[in-house]
């Protein structure tokens, strides 16, 4: 990918960024901000602009959970100092020593509105572990259970929008605070006062973008899990999906999505919750770094893989044995650790969008974007800088990118697939036309093979036999007239045995060599002959029948049915220890001629055990040559049945028999 094109993703990142951020603002410098517990909003018409923020110094009342009654009575110290909100109270110096975060502690605001009457809401967010909120003396919400000991606060997390009428007069909140299961304690988000319909509508907007977002990662995290269940040999899908749903699972349970989780379930034990968002959390890391590593394994190290791993493995089991509050209080050192990975993983994509790795533009484009989100995520929830979470918006950016690649791999995939089926295609053709050019050839030797076997059987015949035959008529006319000489019919009728027996030999080798001599029509006196040498020769009962309906053959693969017939009938008799062979030649079906050898012998399993087997190469071929269906099976009863039928070019045939 070019340079050029590369800045063009990474201006379309930043757009769409910039897009999904929108009117996410952290502060305005303009908004009014309370000062000594007092807020002064008689100049903003609440109803017609946006909601306010109730930042700025609010009463802080420290070890004490304070009631209206306690104010009306003037049993009320005097605040112990002013905490500047939205901010935790851990490390707030107070008499010389400094906070701890697990506490309870009571916070009071004044505001001051202007004269008209006004319906507006609260947005209360991001207060650790339990509150209660009164206004004017009135209980208006109440989030958990708040306690002063670990063992009578009960923990809750949500968003709450309750009902407040302004109708010209001071409004009192005395919020009650207390922390016993987080790092840290306090108002860490912004307590909000605006006109209901538009605070309803932004959380609204809010949980909308996080299910969008949720929904994406789950999406795309089943998808690449399916994507690895159809081809194992790749585990980068299978690193992308777990890393996918890892974090639908850690933003569904954060507060970093206004905890989108209460749109699901209504009751849950929050503690578990904010585990499981964390738990989450620490197994991505393992798992994001093991994607990357598989992609490309040149730039990520493999011993970090092993720690990255090993912190995990740690952070895991300390999650699920410490206390809440002792855990949350490791995940600072685990966000440190997090952004040097998160360095890391950018310079070594950077190093791979150098070597023009496979889609390492893409990936570093998003994970640029996500990278970002969660560094500020870190610092926003360490409180060293104001912001809003962005890790979800991070997370889609980073899911859509690799998306992207992920198609553009596929489309390479696909038009390499198709460049192979075309080669493909071409090399079937041309290894099916030298298929074809092959058999050809077989064809043409064996057809040559049978001429020179025709040839030598045709000279052997009206030759060399003409010869013997003349030579044993004229010794047959000498023996005549050396009938009287006594002494000489031992060695003449010996000499005329002899002749004799040669005769027959030669006659025998012509009709092997050439089965259809003189006539190549005649299939079937070759066949009967050959039945009755090879029963006289071997001593087997030897049977042939002939089912034709045409008066004269002209198919060509007669010849090697004659061959398929000699080479079974040698494998019965030899192999198959047969004691009665029955050979037909029948044209059972119009238009197809059947050869079948039957014998009672052992069968074709103790037939193969024999040197020599039952010769199913060599038919196989000659089979294949005249396009014959070839079949070896059991015979009903025991024994081998060996069958083969050709197709008859009708044709060609003469006083052919319906």
């Amino acid at each position: 990918m070019t340079h050029r094109a590369l800045t063009l993703i990474l201006l379309f990142t930043l757009l769409t960024t910039l897009c999904l951020c929108s009117g996410c603002s952290t502060s305005n410098d303009t908004a009014p901000r309370a000062h000594q517990g007092v807020i002064d909003l008689s100049a903003t018409d609440l109803q017609k602009s946006d909601p306010i923020r109730l930042d700025g110094e609010w009463e802080f009342y420290w070890k004490q959970l304070l009631t209206p009654q306690d104010f009306q009575e003037g049993h009320a110290a005097t605040a112990a100092a002013y905490l500047t909100v939205p901010a935790a109270w851990d490390d707030l110096p107070i008499k010389g020593e400094k906070l701890e975060a697990a506490g309870y502690a009571t916070f009071r605001l004044r505001i001051l509105p202007g004269t008209a009457r006004q319906e507006l809401r609260l947005q209360l967010g991001e207060i650790y572990s339990a509150y209660r909120l009164w206004v004017n003396g009135a209980l208006l919400v109440e989030n958990g259970l708040v306690g002063k000991s670990v063992s009578e606060e009960v923990p809750a997390q949500s968003v709450q929008q309750p009902r407040l009428l302004l109708d010209g007069q001071p409004v009192e909140l005395l919020l009650q605070v207390s922390n016993y299961h987080y790092r840290s304690g306090g108002l860490r988000a912004p307590i909000r006062l605006g006109d209901a319909e538009k605070l309803a509508t932004a959380q609204l907007k809010q949980w909308a973008l996080a299910l969008l977002c949720v929904g994406s990662l789950l999406v795309m995290g089943l998808y690449h899990c399916g994507l690895y269940c159809i081809r194992k040999k790749d585990r980068a899908p299978l690193y992308f999906g777990i890393y996918s749903l890892l974090w639908a699972g850690s933003s569904v349970a954060s507060n970093a999505t206004d905890w989108a989780v209460n749109l699901l379930v209504v009751q849950y034990p929050a503690v578990l919750v904010n585990r499981f968002d964390l738990l989450c959390f620490v197994l991505s890391l393992p798992v994001g770094y093991s994607f990357f590593r598989t992609l490309y394994p040149a730039e990520f190290s493999r011993r970090l893989q092993q720690l990255t791993l090993a912190v995990a493995l740690l952070y895991t089991a300390l999650g699920l044995l410490l206390p809440t509050l002792a855990f949350t209080r490791l995940i600072p050192a685990l966000y440190l650790f997090s952004m040097v990975m998160i360095l890391y993983c950018l310079v070594m994509l950077f190093r791979a969008m150098r070597s023009n790795r496979e889609a390492a533009s893409l990936i570093l484009a998003g994970f640029v974007v996500m990278g970002a989100a969660g560094v500020n995520d870190m610092l926003y929830d360490l409180q060293l800088i104001r912001s809003v979470y962005l890790i979800h918006i991070g997370m889609f950016v980073f899911i859509l990118f690799q998306a992207i690649a992920l198609s553009i791999r596929f489309s390479r995939a696909f038009v390499a697939v198709e460049q192979l089926s075309a080669e493909l295609s071409i090399k079937n053709r041309n290894l099916e036309d030298e298929m074809a050019e092959r058999t050809r050839l077989e064809r043409e030797i064996v057809n040559i093979s049978e001429e020179e076997r025709r040839s030598i059987s045709h000279q052997l015949h009206d030759g060399l036999c003409q010869l013997l035959t003349g030579t044993r008529l004229h010794f047959s006319s000498l023996r005549r007239k050396l009938s009287d000489a006594d002494r000489q019919q031992p060695e003449v009728a010996e000499v005329s045995s002899l002749l004799e027996e040669s005769v027959n030999h030669a006659y025998d080798l012509s009709r092997g060599l050439w089965p259809v001599e003189h006539d190549s029509n005649a299939l079937s006196p070759s066949l009967e002959e050959l039945t009755r040498r090879m029963a006289e020769t071997s001593g087997v009962l030897i049977e042939f029948r002939q089912q034709r309906g045409c008066q004269v053959c002209t198919n060509k693969g007669v010849t090697q049915l004659y061959r398929i017939a000699q080479e079974a009938l040698t494998n019965a008799v030899k192999h198959a220890k047969a004691r009665r062979i029955v050979v037909e030649l029948a044209c059972r079906n119009q238009g197809q001629l059947t050869l079948t050898v039957q014998d009672d012998g052992v069968g074709r399993d103790q037939a193969k055990r024999t040197n020599g087997g039952l010769g199913m190469g060599i038919m196989q071929h000659r089979a294949r040559l005249i396009n014959g269906n070839l079949t070896v099976t059991d015979a009903a009863g025991g024994g081998t049945l060996v069958s083969c039928s050709i197709p008859c070019d009708l044709q060609t045939t003469e006083g052919c028999v319906p």
